[in-house]
This record gives structure tokens, C-alpha cells and sequence, in this order.
């Protein structure tokens, strides 16, 4: 998989002091965007926000492995069309280097098992920008809209 660029200039110096990786994606559904809300739990990243879905890239993991398996393992998605869109750094939580992709699937939000998180949502673009966000969840979703 060719790693898509980065989402700015600032990404790709920050990326430069980090090697640990990991994959998010943006869901779609015919009803609008899915994010859950994180766990309020100190030690996590962003705890009590609500965030897009995804992890860590395990060894020897490529960013699409990655968010197949998150996407299985989080909300029970296997059927999903993935487009890699751009790579951000997360650098409010854990300095992690992230490949976002869009993934749409054509299953309802009450079709999807929440396996982590206190909740799950589905929002339309300006209604989840009006979220409590990570930045990098804010930043991904700002340029998602402006492609649109």
C-alpha cells in the first residue's frame, strides 16, 4: 500500500520524532458519520472525547491491516470500502503517526456492535464538529468536509 500524504507540512516535521504508527478512519453509513465516545479514563489518550475509530499498527502490520482488524475488533465491521486519505500526527495524545481512511459501509449504526467506548453516534459533518474532539479527529474531519 502506497501511504497517502500528509495532511499538512507541520505532520510531516512532527512524524520525523515519532515511529510509532496506528490507522483511523472516518465511517460512513447512509445516515452519516459513526464516532464513539471515548472511555473517561486517565491513562488512554483523549479520555471523554469523542474520536474516530482505530488503534496502533501492530508488528509488521501495514495501515490498511490496521484498521480492518480495529474496525472488526470495535464495532464488528467487516464490509467496508476503505480509501486512505492522508497521515496526521496525533500529537495531543500520544505522539502516534496515523494513516486516516474513509471507510463507508452500507450497514445501519444500530447494525454495529460498540466493542470500546462509553457510546456510539452517528452525526452529520456539522454536528460533529460541534463535538468534544481530539485535534487530529477535528483536523481529519475539517478537511474531510472541505472535499465534500
Amino acid at each position: 500500500m502506497n501511504l497517502p500524504p500528509y495532511l499538512s507540512p507541520e505532520d510531516e516535521q512532527s512524524a520525523a520524532s515519532t515511529t510509532a504508527s496506528g490507522a483511523m478512519a472516518i465511517v460512513t453509513t447512509p445516515a452519516g458519520i459513526v464516532l464513539h465516545l471515548r472511555d473517561d479514563k486517565p491513562e488512554i489518550p483523549h479520555p471523554a472525547c469523542w474520536s474516530l475509530f482505530g488503534g496502533a499498527t501492530d508488528d509488521g502490520e501495514l495501515p490498511d491491516q490496521t484498521i480492518r482488524r480495529e474496525l472488526r475488533e470495535e464495532l464488528a465491521l467487516d464490509e467496508v470500502n476503505l480509501r486512505p486519505l492522508w497521515r496526521v500526527v496525533d500529537l495531543d495524545g500520544d505522539g502516534r503517526q496515523l494513516t486516516i481512511f474513509e471507510a463507508r459501509t452500507h450497514r445501519h449504526a444500530r447494525e454495529l456492535t460498540l466493542a470500546e467506548g462509553q457510546a456510539l453516534g452517528v452525526f452529520d459533518l456539522a454536528s460533529a464538529l460541534e463535538l468534544r474532539l481530539a485535534d487530529f479527529c477535528r483536523r481529519s474531519l475539517l478537511s474531510y468536509a472541505a472535499q465534500a
